[in-house]
This record gives C-alpha cells, sequence and structure tokens, in this order.
C-alpha cells in the first residue's frame, strides 16, 4: 500500500521548478536595465535541486562591465580567451528556496551558515550578486512576477 504522502511527493516532483521560471525573468531584467551589473564579472553557475537532487542547471556569465550577462540553460558557456580569466561561483540551493534568494528573503551569508545554500568560489563575489539583482529591479518584479502567476493558477 502507498503511503498518502507519496502522492504529494509525486506532485511535487511533476511541479515545474522554480528556476525555470525565474532565470527568463532574471534575464529580461537583466537586458531592460544592463548597467545594473555594474563592476560584476564572473561566471556564476547554479545547481538547482529538488529534494537534494540536482534537476536544473543555470548559468549567468557576466564578461562585460554594465552588460546584462548571458544567461544559459543545461550548459556551461564556452568561455572566450579574454573572459577565460573570470572568477567562476558555483551556487548549490533547493528549487524551493531559490525564489527566497532571488528575492532577499534568503540571503548568501544566511544560506551558507543555515546550510541551505553551497557556494563555491569567490563567497564574496557571490554576494555581490544579489546587488546586481537588486540594481535590477528584480525583487519587486520577481514577486509582482509571482503574484500574477499564483492569481491565474
Amino acid at each position: 500500500m502507498q503511503s498518502p504522502h507519496a502522492s504529494k511527493r509525486q506532485d511535487v516532483d511533476k511541479r515545474p521548478l522554480s528556476s525555470s521560471i525565474l532565470f527568463p525573468e532574471i534575464s529580461k531584467r537583466f537586458k531592460e536595465n544592463p548597467t545594473a551589473a555594474g563592476s560584476l564579472l564572473g561566471l556564476f553557475i547554479f545547481s538547482i535541486l529538488r529534494r537534494g537532487k540536482i534537476s536544473d542547471e543555470w548559468s549567468l556569465l557576466f564578461s562585460a562591465r554594465n552588460n546584462p550577462p548571458e544567461v544559459h540553460h543545461q550548459a556551461v558557456p564556452l568561455l572566450s580567451h579574454k573572459a577565460h580569466n573570470l572568477p567562476i561561483v558555483v551556487i548549490e540551493l533547493e528549487d524551493r528556496d531559490l525564489i527566497k534568494y532571488i528575492t532577499g528573503r534568503l540571503t548568501g551569508l544566511k544560506g551558507v551558515t543555515s546550510g541551505k545554500i553551497k557556494i563555491a568560489g569567490d563567497v564574496d563575489l557571490a554576494l555581490r550578486l544579489e546587488d546586481a539583482f537588486v540594481n535590477a529591479g528584480g525583487v519587486e518584479q520577481t514577486l509582482e512576477y509571482l503574484r500574477r502567476r499564483q492569481s491565474k493558477l
């Protein structure tokens, strides 16, 4: 006999990942406000987990000052010779925590100390990424986008 919790877990596993909704929106916000990244340079690789297993991967490549990042899904971009020396930061977190991270409710520092976020590479650079999200207006617009999306469901 199947436990009543098993069907709930299966339903959760079938839901689209927040990352598949949020990263295209992040890309859009940075294109609308290309200077929001400021002097941020680096490759950020996000490993998105669902129940502890990698379910998705996104990368943001900030290769020029005051330009929007290249956003890649399920692939790490090939780095040009010029961009080859950029720092690389890998951020691993559960999909359910991604919204909290993007909207600032779970800062990178709090996420790392609580074990909800794992960061490999330059931690200071990872923390600067949060500022870029705020500068791009991503926090408010992400919350508004999610509200609109939920009202349609």
